[in-house]
C-alpha cells in the first residue's frame, strides 16, 4: 500500500508541477496580451508546445465543437492553411492568441506583411521556430543580422542567369521525359498521389543537375546508391523531409528518442546519409577550386564553394586580427544551406506543380488560355531546342498558373517575426498596437493573399487570368501587379526574398509548357466511385482541399482521384 502511495506521489508531484507553471505562464502571458487592447483568443496549449505537437492529430475532430472547438483550431500549427481569412471576420485584423508559452499576434493586413518582411533589422527572425532548419548547420533562411549578411554575400552569386539557363533545359529534359514515361504505360491516369510523386521527381532531378552537376534520367538516377553509401540522396532527403518535425522534437525532448526507438535510429542513419552525401559534394568542388582551377559550372554548389574560398582569401588579404569576424561560411554553415537548398529547391516547386496540375484538369478554359499562348510562342520551335533567353519571358501565362496556385496554396500559411532590443510598432486599421519584445508576430498568408477585401468577391477562385495585363498599344502581356491594396508575398519581399525565386520559376514555366504543347488533363472516373467527368472533377477539388501542411501543403487522400494525360 505504502509502495502504490509512493508512486502515485512520484507521478503527481511532476504533472501538478507542471500544470502550474502553466498555469503561471498562462496568466503572466494573459495580463501581457490585455495590454495590447485587442481582442484575445486563450488556449491551455498551442503549436508552440512540442508534446501538443505530436498528440495533436487525435483532436483534430473536435474542432467543430461548440464552446471549446476553437481550442482546437488554432492550436494546430498549420491553421491559417484550413482557415484563411474567416477568424478574422470574427476577431478582427488583428488578435493575439495567449498560451502558456508565448503570447502570439496574429495580422491579417498587406501593409504590415510588407513591412515586416523588409524592415529585417527591426524585426527578426525568431530562432526557437527557425531551429527546424538547422538540422545541418546555421543557413541563409535561419539566421538574422550581420551573420545572415554574410551568407547572403556568398549565396547570392550561385543563383544567377548562368544557372537558370541550366534550370530551364533540365527542367524541359525531365518534364518530356516524364510526360513520356506516363504516356508509354498502358492507362496514361494517374492519382494524385502518381503525379505528387512525378512532380517529386522531376524537382528532385532538376535539383540535382542544377544544384549539384549531376544529371540523371527521370526513370531512375537519383535512386541509384553509389559505393560508400547505403541509401540513396533521393531517399535519405525524402525521409529527413517527411520527419523534420522530429529532428527538433528528440532534440528538445530526449525522452522521445526512447519511446520512438525505431525512427530515432533511422533518422540518425539517414542524417548521416546525407551529410555524407553534400561533404562528398564540398570536398569534390573545394579540391578544384583550392587546386587553383575553376569549376567554370553552372551549379548552384560549384559557385558556393567558390565564392566561399574567394572570402577565404579575401580574408587573408585583408589580414584581419584574431578578434575578426569571418568573412566566409564554416564547414556547417555550407552543410546547412546546402540542406535548405534541397528543402526548398524541390520541395516548394514540386508542390506548385502538384496543385496546379488538378486545377489545370477541372478548367479547360484555363488551359485553353494557356495552351494558346503555349503554341503561340513555340510554334515551329524544335522542342530539344528552346532557348531561355527567347522562350521563357514570352510564357507569362504559364507563369500565371504558378503566381495564382501559391496565392492558394502557398509553401507556408504563415510567417513569424519578432523584436529585440526594444518594443516596436505596428499599426493596423489606424491602431498602433507596441508588440513587447520577443513575442511572435505572425503574418497570416493565406488570409493576406485570400481576403476579397483585396482580391475581390472571387478571392477563393482559381482564376490565374488576374495576373495578366495587357499593353494597350502593342498587346503584350505581362505579370500584373497584386490589385490596389493588396500584397503577394509567397517568396517574401525586400532584402530577404527567397534566392531561389527564379530558379522555381523557370522550372516550372518549363515543365507546364512541356506539358500544355502536346497534352491536354481530363479528371481521372475513377471505377466505382464516379461515373462522370463532373462527379470526378468534383471529387479531385475535394481533394485538393482537404489538405494538411507538412513542410508544403499536402493532400491527405491523393489516392481518392486522379487526371488523365490526353494527347491533343
Amino acid at each position: 500500500m505504502a509502495l502504490n502511495s509512493t508512486v502515485v506521489t512520484l507521478v503527481c508531484i511532476p504533472l501538478l508541477a507542471m500544470l502550474a507553471a502553466r498555469t503561471y505562464g498562462l496568466v503572466v502571458n494573459y495580463l501581457q496580451a490585455r495590454k495590447l487592447g485587442i481582442p484575445m483568443v486563450i488556449l491551455p496549449f498551442s503549436w508552440h508546445d512540442d508534446l501538443w505537437i505530436i498528440i495533436y492529430p487525435w483532436f483534430r475532430r473536435l474542432r467543430d465543437l461548440p464552446g471549446i472547438g476553437h481550442i482546437f483550431v488554432f492550436s494546430y500549427h498549420s491553421w491559417a492553411q484550413d482557415e484563411r481569412y474567416r477568424p478574422h471576420q470574427t476577431y478582427g485584423d488583428v488578435f493575439v492568441i495567449v498560451a502558456p508559452t508565448k503570447n502570439e499576434i496574429v495580422v491579417n493586413d498587406p501593409v504590415v506583411a510588407v513591412e515586416l518582411q523588409t524592415q529585417y533589422k527591426s524585426w527578426i527572425k525568431p530562432q526557437p521556430l527557425y531551429e527546424i532548419f538547422e538540422s545541418f548547420g546555421p543557413n541563409v533562411i535561419s539566421i538574422n543580422g550581420e551573420d545572415w549578411q554574410r551568407h547572403r554575400r556568398i549565396v547570392n552569386p550561385a543563383f544567377r542567369e548562368q544557372n537558370n539557363k541550366l534550370v530551364w533545359e533540365e527542367s524541359l529534359r525531365q518534364a518530356r521525359q516524364m510526360i513520356e514515361a506516363v504516356t508509354n504505360r498502358v492507362d496514361a491516369s494517374r492519382t494524385m498521389l502518381d503525379v505528387r510523386n512525378d512532380c517529386v521527381l522531376i524537382a528532385m532531378h532538376v535539383l540535382s543537375a542544377a544544384g549539384f552537376g549531376h544529371m540523371h534520367d527521370f526513370d531512375g538516377g537519383l535512386g541509384e546508391i553509389p559505393q560508400g553509401h547505403k541509401t540513396s540522396l533521393a531517399e535519405s532527403l525524402k525521409f529527413l523531409l517527411q520527419n523534420i518535425l522530429f529532428s527538433v522534437l528528440f532534440k528538445n525532448m530526449p525522452t522521445l528518442r526512447f519511446m520512438m526507438p525505431a525512427l530515432y535510429r533511422q533518422l540518425t542513419a539517414m542524417t548521416n546519409e546525407f551529410t555524407q552525401y553534400m561533404k562528398e559534394v564540398i570536398a569534390y568542388n573545394r579540391a578544384i577550386t583550392q587546386g587553383g582551377g575553376n569549376s567554370n559550372g553552372a551549379d548552384i554548389v560549384s559557385a558556393l564553394v567558390e565564392a566561399d574560398e574567394a572570402a577565404k582569401r579575401e580574408q587573408k588579404t585583408l589580414a584581419h586580427g584574431a578578434g575578426g569576424k569571418p568573412m566566409y561560411l564554416s564547414d556547417s554553415e555550407l552543410l546547412g544551406n546546402l540542406y535548405i537548398f534541397n528543402l526548398a529547391g524541390f520541395e516548394t516547386t514540386a508542390n506548385a506543380l502538384t496543385y496546379t496540375i488538378p486545377f489545370l484538369a477541372t478548367n479547360r478554359e484555363i488551359q485553353d488560355w494557356v495552351g494558346d499562348e503555349v503554341d503561340t510562342v513555340l510554334k515551329g520551335r524544335d522542342a530539344e531546342k528552346l532557348d531561355y533567353e527567347g522562350v521563357f519571358p514570352q510564357l507569362v501565362r504559364c507563369l500565371a498558373l504558378m503566381y495564382e496556385t501559391l496565392r492558394l496554396w502557398g509553401p507556408v500559411p504563415s510567417t513569424e517575426r519578432w523584436c529585440v532590443g526594444q518594443p516596436h510598432a505596428i499599426r493596423v486599421n489606424g491602431q498602433e498596437i507596441m508588440v513587447p519584445v520577443e513575442t511572435y508576430v505572425s503574418l497570416n498568408l493565406y488570409a493576406v493573399h485570400s481576403d476579397p477585401r483585396w482580391w475581390g468577391d472571387d478571392s477563393l477562385k482559381w482564376n490565374p487570368r488576374r495576373w495578366i495585363v495587357a499593353d494597350p498599344a502593342t498587346g503584350k502581356e505581362s505579370i500584373a501587379h497584386p490589385p490596389p491594396g493588396a500584397a503577394f508575398v509567397p517568396w517574401s519581399v525586400g532584402p530577404r526574398v527567397c534566392p531561389g525565386k527564379k530558379f522555381s520559376q523557370v522550372e516550372f514555366v518549363a515543365v507546364i509548357s512541356t506539358l500544355l504543347r502536346e497534352y491536354r488533363l481530363k479528371p481521372l472516373i475513377m471505377e466505382g466511385k464516379m461515373t462522370t467527368e463532373e462527379q470526378a472533377s468534383s471529387a479531385l477539388l475535394e481533394v485538393l482541399e482537404d489538405s494538411m501542411n507538412v513542410i508544403t501543403p499536402k493532400m491527405r487522400r491523393p489516392e481518392d482521384a486522379g487526371v488523365v494525360f490526353v494527347r491533343r
